[in-house]
């Protein structure tokens, strides 16, 4: 439902679940930062349930742990999410609480400088995380104009120095209605509910969002970077670009990944490690996004294999465009995508983040078409993906291998 301020909500009802979830996402990320606010939006996460007007402190964590709740959040490139999972009775307290801390933060000083130091260490944490660190690289270097190159996580510099008036503007500019969905599924009276969002969040005063940053990625050269640490071992995503989140190719994506690195039926697996035993581990992935999707191969290895590996993965990923997948080989990743797909729609809470999730990228059929397309999906799909996606030379690869003194 759109309400006039410019907020949506999407209700999603199950008589038969003893739980309910509501979300609230915020379309706000690290696509929406200049660099000198990178990591605002992680941080305004951590300070989003430290007191509100109506629940001071952490008043509003302890009633949801008292009514046996979950409450928590996250960010990511393009939104922030808060969520409370509970008892299907407590659905309604859940909704009014979200709402005041969205709407009546206080951003306590003594808050502010307690969770800059729980961030920061959070950055250092990440910095000494291989797949932490290779993965900003990996973004770095496939997206060089779009804003999701953008890190979540920002700079301890940054953190360490905004200050309140900062991060109460950049609440402000970006916490606004229209860039607000609020999803609630499980099992809650719906006309009650939908009430209850039009009388808390339909309130919120309408205010004109920014514009969106951009996030299409248009095709460029790819690079081939090897970067130095205190590793054990090499670590390398190699990937390209794919579909845009509202392209009909989005359906086939999650498919030519499972074809070509998803599990130990796949060609990756097959060919590097039980065959040619050049890697420790190997898997793709297809990540979508609001804007321009990619398509991510991460392998572990001892590092004079490196040259080796980026071969190989050249050589099967060609071999699909010029040879074609067999039926089995399609069959054994539709069975996957639906196992995979169905645990993701499990819970609560998992219908409530998938549905808005496509919502929020602007294709919110997805979630009911997906399957059929999978199913109707062709061995000619696959090839005619990889043949439009892939190119060796708008493939990057990203290594972090040992240093010297470490290898």
């Amino acid at each position: 439902m759109k309400y006039e301020n410019g907020l949506t909500s999407v209700l999603i009802n199950d008589k038969n679940s003893l739980t309910a979830t509501a979300i609230v996402f915020i379309r706000a990320g690290s696509v929406d930062e200049k660099p000198s606010q990178a990591g605002l939006s992680h941080f305004l996460e951590h300070l989003m349930f430290k007191g509100s007007r109506d629940y001071a402190g952490d008043l509003m964590s302890r009633n949801v742990e008292n009514m046996g709740g979950y409450i928590n959040a996250a960010t990511s490139k393009e939104f922030t999410m808060y969520h409370i999972s509970i008892q299907k009775d407590g659905v309604e307290k859940s909704i009014k609480m979200l709402a005041d801390a969205m709407q009546n933060p206080l951003f306590p000083q003594d808050e502010i400088d307690k969770e800059r130091k729980v961030v920061i260490e959070e950055i250092q944490r990440h910095s000494d995380n291989p797949g932490a660190v290779l993965y900003e690289k990996f973004y770095e270097t496939v997206y060089i104009r779009s804003a999701l190159k953008n890190s979540v996580i920002g700079t301890p510099q940054i953190i360490a120095n905004v200050s309140r008036e900062e991060i109460c503007d950049y609440y402000k500019t970006h916490y606004v209605p229209a860039k607000m969905l609020v999803v609630v599924s499980g099992n809650f009276d719906e006309f009650a509910v939908e009430k209850l969002i039009g009388e808390t969040f339909g309130k919120f005063e309408k205010r004109d969002p920014l514009p969106d940053p951009l996030l299409v990625e248009k095709v460029h050269s790819g690079k081939d970077i090897s970067e130095y640490g205190k590793v054990a071992m090499g670590y390398m995503f190699t990937g390209f670009l794919g579909p845009d989140a509202n392209g009909e190719d989005i359906y086939i994506a999650d498919l030519a990944a499972s074809v070509l690195g998803g599990g130990k039926s796949s060609r990756l697996y097959r060919s590097l490690y039980e065959k040619k035993h050049l890697v420790y581990s190997t898997d793709s992935s297809f990540t979508a996004e609001k804007g321009t999707g990619n398509i991510c191969i991460a392998s572990v290895f001892d590092s004079k294999n490196l040259k080796k590996i980026k071969d190989e993965i050249r050589k099967q990923i060609e071999k699909i465009i010029d040879d074609a997948i067999t039926e089995e080989e399609l069959s054994r990743a539709k069975l996957s995508i639906k196992t995979n797909w169905n645990f993701s729609l499990e819970t609560p809470f998992d219908i409530a983040d998938n549905n808005g999730y496509w919502h929020l990228v602007g294709n919110p059929e997805f979630v009911t078409k997906y399957m059929k397309k999978v199913e109707s999906a062709t061995v000619g799909d696959i090839g005619n993906f990889f043949k439009k996606y892939y190119s060796p030379t708008t493939a990057s690869n990203v290594a972090l291998l040992p240093s010297p003194a470490h290898g």
